[in-house]
C-alpha cells in the first residue's frame, strides 16, 4: 500500500471526509485527494500533521511498517508488566521478580510486534513464558 493508501485508511477507519481531515492538517481538499489517489507524494510536513492530529505511527505512515496507532513503548511496557503481574499473583502469592521480568518481556515483545493481544493468546504466552 501507498503512502496516500495509508492516508485514506486513516480517514475512513476514523469517518471522517477529505474536506475535515485536510483542513486539520493544514493541506488543501484537492491535495488531500491527490495524496490519496497516490498522484502526488504528500510533504512531510502534511505526514507529521496527520501523525500528530490523529495519534498515528510516523513510520506505519511513511513506510507501512509497524503499526498504525501510536501507543507509547512505555504505555505498552507498563501493560506488559500488569498483564504478567495480574498472572503470577492470581493464586495470591507474591511473584517471583524473575518471573515478572521473563513475562512482561515476551508480553512487550508480542504487544509492541501485534499491538494488542487477546485473552487467550495471552493465557497461551503465559503458560509458556511461566
Amino acid at each position: 500500500m501507498s503512502i496516500g493508501g495509508r492516508f485514506l485508511e486513516v480517514r475512513k477507519a476514523r469517518g471522517l471526509n477529505q474536506v475535515d481531515v485536510a483542513a486539520a492538517i493544514g493541506v488543501s481538499h484537492g491535495a488531500l485527494v491527490n495524496y490519496e489517489k497516490g498522484l502526488r507524494e504528500p510533504p512531510a510536513a502534511a505526514i507529521v500533521a496527520l501523525s500528530k492530529t490523529y495519534n498515528v505511527n510516523p513510520t506505519w505512515l511513511l513506510l507501512g511498517e509497524g503499526r498504525p496507532d501510536q501507543t507509547s513503548a512505555d504505555e505498552i511496557y507498563v501493560r506488559s508488566i500488569d498483564i504478567a503481574w495480574d498472572y503470577l499473583t492470581r493464586g495470591g502469592d507474591e511473584p517471583d521478580k524473575a518471573a515478572l521480568i521473563k513475562l512482561s518481556s515476551a508480553l512487550f515483545q508480542y504487544l509492541m510486534e501485534h499491538g494488542e493481544i487477546s485473552p487467550a493468546m495471552s493465557e497461551k504466552l503465559l503458560s509458556l513464558s511461566a
